[in-house]
């Protein structure tokens, strides 16, 4: 008898959600949801979840990176600050998803990331440290924020960022300690554009002062 195919809790929890890849779609079916109720589903599910569907988002819709990589940034930081559970303000929790797009980010996901449910498993749990996962995602939620003149610059943000989900969900430690090289990666990069950086995170200052 085949052994089922193993799948993510990340995949899972995007099914719990409504989110479809291939066959008949239930006519009950919602149209949509809030990123509130993402929040919500997260608070059940630890913060993996919520910044690895933020961080599935952001990858095949263009101009999302910003606001993704500030709402990512913000959660990061109350993982390093040591709350349970995930909190956005209420203009964040309206803005709405629909399920199409919901449904494209989890064929994505399930079609690319299959060798990843294969390699995956409880292990070296010592080294998961929310504190120290919630600065890593904090750092290169930030980065991705930037509109940086870096090619596949929202790549290199969002992939560790989504490493850090999935090391998160499945407690496996050896993918949050690639994670956290990934970060040491990305920051040294930041450096070497450092002029870039500073100039941008100006213009920012200007336009919101």
């Amino acid at each position: 008898m085949t052994e089922p195919q193993r799948r993510l809790r990340l995949d899972e929890l995007l099914r719990e959600l409504g989110a479809h890849d291939g066959g008949e779609i239930p006519a009950t079916r919602p149209t949509g949801l809030t990123v509130g109720e993402l929040v919500d589903k997260a608070a059940e599910s630890g913060f993996g979840f919520l910044i690895g569907v933020l961080a599935l988002i952001a990858i095949p819709f263009f101009g999302l990176s910003t606001p993704f990589g500030l709402a990512i940034a913000l959660i990061g930081g109350q993982m390093m600050l040591g709350r349970d559970t995930p909190w956005l303000p209420k203009r964040a929790r309206k803005r709405s998803l629909s399920m199409t797009m919901l449904d494209r980010v989890l064929s994505m996901f399930s079609r690319r990331t299959r060798w990843l449910a294969r390699s995956t498993r409880r292990r070296w749990e010592g080294v998961i440290s929310p504190r120290l996962v919630g600065f890593g995602i904090f750092v290169l939620a930030l980065g991705l924020a930037l509109p940086l003149p870096i090619p596949g610059s929202n790549l290199i943000f969002l992939v560790p960022i989504l490493i850090y989900a999935v090391g998160v969900l499945e407690r496996d430690g050896l993918w949050i300690a690639i994670a956290h090289a990934c970060v040491v990666v990305d920051v040294a990069l930041l450096f070497v554009f450092g002029a870039t950086v500073v100039a941008v995170l100006g213009r920012i200052w200007n336009w919101i002062f």
